[in-house]
């Protein structure tokens, strides 16, 4: 727009971090550091900075307002200080920062006129949603959903069935299967025969419809132990 100046998303930035400052919090900044993944979403990752890591972080000093700089994902360094206490809510669009560990992800980083933000919480969601969905339920939502690292997941398989999958008490296998054991293949081998047996026969009755073709089409190359360990230990701070 004519009026933003030269600099838009600077500007824009500005009000944000403008806004923010008139409320009764205390904000942290978080930006990727650079041990950042080098795919992400199916496309290269730099290696360099983002041209606005810079201008906002002076931005921020002027406001007095904090910010660190994570090893690896802003997401996963802010989702284990909200495990930890350090703080009390992740703002974020994102929602791959439960898969991390976070626990209370505020959603609204545009900062609307209206001031209306939405507030997830992890138990509340298990409260609601599945009582089986922990952090290792999580995971296995996005290893067969599609997340960051792997946008494909599992073929055919909506969230309704990976999150059948959750509750037939699956995703601490999964998990398992691929941190601290001897054979990580074969660890993968047994979790998917247990996969199949529940899309072909849904014995517990969790899943609530059968998916005999997905069972039949579940690649043995599924999943890709990297992509649940970048999920299982990020590297943070």
């Amino acid at each position: 727009h004519p009026r933003s100046g030269q600099n838009p998303a600077l500007r824009s930035f500005i009000y944000r971090v403008a806004r923010l400052a008139r409320l009764p919090i205390n904000v942290i900044f978080c930006y990727d550091g650079k041990e950042r993944p080098t795919i992400k979403r199916n496309m290269k990752v730099s290696k360099s900075d983002h041209w606005m890591v810079r201008p906002t972080q002076r931005i921020l000093d002027a406001f007095n307002i904090q910010w660190v700089m994570a090893r690896s994902e802003a997401e996963a360094e802010l989702a284990l200080m909200n495990k930890e206490g350090i703080i009390d809510a992740v703002m974020t669009d994102d929602s791959d920062v439960f898969v991390f560990g976070a626990q209370t992800v505020l959603q609204n980083s545009t900062l609307s006129p209206d001031d209306t933000i939405k507030v997830y919480t992890a138990d509340t969601i298990r409260e609601r949603v599945a009582r089986s969905l922990h952090r290792e339920g999580f995971i296995l939502m996005a290893v067969c959903c599609g997340g960051d690292y792997d946008q494909t997941g599992l073929r055919g398989c909506g969230c309704n069935t990976a999150l059948g999958l959750v509750r037939c008490g699956l995703a601490h296998g999964l998990c398992n299967a691929t941190s601290n054991v001897p054979d990580v293949a074969d660890s993968l081998r047994v979790w998917r025969r247990d996969v199949r047996d529940h899309l072909a026969h849904d014995p517990t009755k969790r899943i609530g419809r059968l998916r005999p073709t997905l069972a039949r089409t579940l690649s043995d190359t599924f999943p890709d132990p990297n992509v649940v360990s970048s999920y299982l230990d990020p590297v943070v701070s």
